[in-house]
């Protein structure tokens, strides 16, 4: 027999998750998931577990109650180790206690590992205590909504109102009106603040604060979606968002406002500019995901074949270089046929996920610029050598055109390919500030999809490119009048940079007009 561990996956940021949980995670054989449960936290799941989604949502059940008791107890009895995990903790409205009755009825083990619970974190992370000494020494978690024909929460909203402490109301949204409507008439004041969290913690947070009079209207204007949490009393008021920057009287206001960047780029890219923005008092919000889709041709694969004929390899991107040697590996090519090809790389992190592979590069251009890369490389190979170059197939045509001019011996062949997709936060185009592109042909991608979506960008809005290339794409789609800042280095420390330069009217660095 099994084993079942009920694993709170937190509120919605993938770092919320307990440590024991993450551990327990890795071990095992079948994942029974929910709908809010960030599904980055899946990538911890060791190769072959099974996953099986449960989520469910208000009217659109994926899976009965009754059903996700069979498949845990099923699994468990065939001896597997099972993770039933759960939005928030699995106590809190997340209805373990049910299942766990069902693994009761066949003496099935289980262990239950606490989750941090959205009932508080989310109202933390947006700045609200639940409680304050002075203001409120008690808080009230209530469903909002009930497995009954309407839906409707049953509370006794009479003794809520007396509580005086700080009301919270979990999956309520749909039922906002009849909340705030039965706290009015059992004499709750009108001007009680009161505030909506969606998508708490998550790069999709969005944050509405009212009073209690006016939230439902506030709610439906603003056309806020789930998950959602609702949070009444006076410490719905309090906004405890640390600001570093504040100390500095002498910047103004509207530089110590949080600025909303949206990001367009691959998933690994995306995850490494946020963790940086995120230091400079940014809000990331992810727009376009570009997805890279190999093209392994048969010319490809012939080269490979026969690379020792190479003096050099040139690689202008990490997804080339990450291609390059998964090809190599499935073809069984011996690593050590390498052992006498130099190795050139655009920028440092194209350099790096080269080290990955156990090589340094023997060529880094001064400037992270297709134009000096071809230039300077051209000017360190000797007469004769050779070139091979495997790149994206929307690669820049004047890398190819210096080579050519530089009458350079190489070989160019197309390795893969870009496309976009639009992620939900597109649909907070409104609110940003800024748009960061990492790559012309994500500035195409997400030029086209808002196309084929009808929507168009906030007028103003500023755009943060990774080179000239980037840029000349800006312009393209937007216009030379744009208001474009360019990176002095083409990797993300020199986006944050430019991202600095930004939020300081492009005059100056950000650490610099601070000091």
């Amino acid at each position: 027999m099994g084993i079942v561990y009920f694993i709170g996956a937190g509120p919605g940021d993938k770092g919320l998750i307990t440590l024991k949980g993450a551990e327990k995670l890795k071990i095992c054989d079948v994942v029974i998931y929910d709908r809010l449960v960030n599904e980055e936290l899946l990538k911890l799941l060791k190769p072959g577990c099974k996953k099986i989604y449960a989520g469910k949502q208000a009217g659109c059940h994926y899976i009965k109650q009754e059903e996700i008791n069979k498949i845990l107890t099923e699994h468990a009895l065939k001896d597997n180790i099972v993770a039933r995990l759960k939005g928030g903790d699995s106590f809190v409205f997340g209805r373990g206690t049910e299942e766990i009755e069902a693994l009761n009825k066949y003496n099935i083990p289980y262990e239950v590992i606490p989750g941090v619970t959205s009932a508080i974190a989310v109202p933390e992370c947006a700045g609200i205590p639940v409680t304050h000494r002075s203001i409120s020494r008690s808080f009230h978690v209530i469903t909002g909504h009930t497995d009954t024909n309407t839906g409707s929460p049953v509370c006794n909203y009479k003794a809520l109102v007396g509580t005086g402490g700080t009301l919270i109301f979990m999956m309520g949204l749909a039922n906002i009106k009849e909340i705030t409507d039965n706290l009015l008439k059992e004499g709750m004041p009108a001007e009680t603040p009161a505030a909506v969290i969606s998508g708490g913690t998550t790069e999709i947070q969005e944050i509405l604060r009212s009073c209690l009079g006016n939230i439902a209207k506030d709610v439906t204007e603003k056309d806020m979606s789930p998950p959602a949490i609702i949070v009444i009393g006076e410490t719905a008021a309090y906004n405890y968002i640390y600001n570093k920057n504040i100390v500095k009287d002498s910047i103004p206001y509207s530089k110590l406002c949080k600025k909303k960047a949206g990001i367009v780029a691959t998933k690994a890219l995306m995850e490494k500019l946020k963790a940086g923005l995120q230091m400079e008092n940014t809000e990331c919000i992810p727009v376009c995901g570009m997805d890279v889709f190999n093209v392994i041709t048969q010319e490809f694969t012939e080269e490979l074949g026969r690379i020792e004929k190479y003096n050099w390899i040139a690689f202008t991107s990490r997804n080339g270089v990450l291609i390059f040697f998964e090809t190599l590996k499935k073809m069984h090519i011996d690593i050590r046929r390498l052992a006498g090809v130099k190795f050139a790389v655009i920028g440092s992190g194209t350099k790096e996920a080269l080290a990955g592979f156990g090589i340094n590069a023997d060529f880094i251009p001064a400037v992270y610029t297709s134009a000096i890369f071809a230039k300077e490389l051209a000017a360190v190979m000797l007469p004769g050598e050779t070139l091979f170059l495997p790149r994206a197939v929307k690669g820049s045509r004047e890398l190819t055109a210096i080579l050519e001019q530089e009458n350079i011996s190489f070989k160019e062949v197309k390795i893969y390919y870009v496309k976009g997709h639009l992620l939900p936060g597109a649909e907070r185009l409104k609110e940003l500030d800024c748009i960061i592109f990492l790559s012309a042909s994500g500035v195409q991608e997400f030029a086209r999809l808002l196309k084929d979506k009808g929507a168009e960008l906030p007028a103003g809005i500023g755009f943060i490119c990774i080179g000239d290339i980037t840029k000349k794409a800006v312009e393209e789609e937007y216009g030379t009048e744009a208001n474009i800042i360019t990176a002095q280095l083409n990797n993300a420390e020199g986006i944050i940079n430019a991202f600095d330069r930004f939020c300081c009217g492009g005059n100056t660095s950000f650490q610099e007009y601070i000091k």
